[in-house]
């Protein structure tokens, strides 16, 4: 019996189609994301006089990363004291760690409430929810600083950790999605040897869904971190990284009005986001993975 010749397969030129746009898509993040580091080893005279713009440095100077450490600061408003880096890095944390785990916590455990309770207020919340997605909620900052002085939160870093517990948001439907997705069995198998609604919560569905909650406390994380209208308007006094290179990046000192300076100060700020997606990126996509449960 003849050997049927297999018929080769059609070209997917979807496929190439998505290929190449993904590629493109990734040169384009990656390329100025290259050109900055390159450009804050180079020197200032490299820079302004042989218009080294897009090439290598001809050799690698760290004295623009002293200088951009060196005014990387910004004067408070009550006093006008000084604060250098350190500082900020100390406040950026608190700020940015603070936000993170209250605007992460509190939609999780009402998503949780509403998805696995069933109680008869879980459809009103989740209108509720959609509802306030879909207002618009542009001119409410200034209801929102008046508030904040009423009720003594303004000029606090932890009147901005209460201002975030907020649910009304595109998070509580992701968690809302995944307590959905996991099945009651697990729930109904706890229940039968007595546990609690807080034990089943702690010790059964959110280790089961920790992939999706790291991950949306690591967005908020860097989203809170990059922040710098937020801590400019409300807490003055406790300048963080990011309205410190924005006061950097606006600076008239001499010394840091090259463009390396200012690249150097740019890289300073993002260390910190850097090393922590470095440490944790591989855990975050294992409980990603993990993460996923099917119904």
């Amino acid at each position: 019996m003849d050997k049927i010749k297999k018929q080769p397969k059609p070209t997917n030129w979807v496929y190439i189609v998505i290929l190449c746009f993904l590629v493109l898509f990734v040169l384009f993040m990656l390329v100025p994301a290259v050109w900055t580091v390159m450009s804050s080893f180079k020197s200032v005279d490299e820079w302004e006089w042989d218009n080294n713009y897009f090439g290598f440095p001809k050799e690698f100077s760290f004295g623009n990363y002293v200088s951009a450490y060196k005014y990387f600061n910004v004067r408070t408003e009550t006093g006008g004291r000084q604060v250098f880096m350190p500082e900020q890095f100390l406040y950026s944390l608190l700020y940015a760690g603070g936000c993170a785990v209250m605007s992460t916590l509190t939609p999780c455990i009402v998503a949780y409430a509403v998805a696995r309770l069933h109680n008869k207020f879980g459809k009103v919340i989740y209108t509720i929810v959609i509802v306030a997605m879909a207002l618009p909620i542009v001119g409410s900052l200034p209801s929102e600083l008046q508030m904040a002085r009423i009720t003594g939160l303004y000029g606090h870093i932890w009147g901005q950790w209460i201002m975030k517990m907020n649910f009304l948001g595109v998070y509580f439907l992701v968690f809302h999605a995944q307590f959905r997705a996991i099945p009651m069995d697990y729930t109904e198998a706890a229940e039968i040897d007595g546990a609690s609604n807080f034990s089943i919560m702690a010790k059964v569905i959110m280790p089961l869904a920790w992939g999706s909650v790291s991950a949306v406390l690591l967005l908020n994380f860097i989203t809170y971190w990059n922040d710098y209208q937020i801590p400019m308007i409300y807490i003055k006094d406790y300048p963080v990284l990011a309205y410190g290179m924005f006061s950097f990046y606006q600076s008239t000192e001499t010394a840091i009005q090259s463009v390396p300076v200012k690249l150097a100060g740019i890289l300073l700020m993002a260390i910190p986001i850097i090393i922590m997606f470095a440490v944790f990126n591989k855990k975050l996509m294992v409980n990603l993975s993990v993460g996923g449960i099917k119904g």
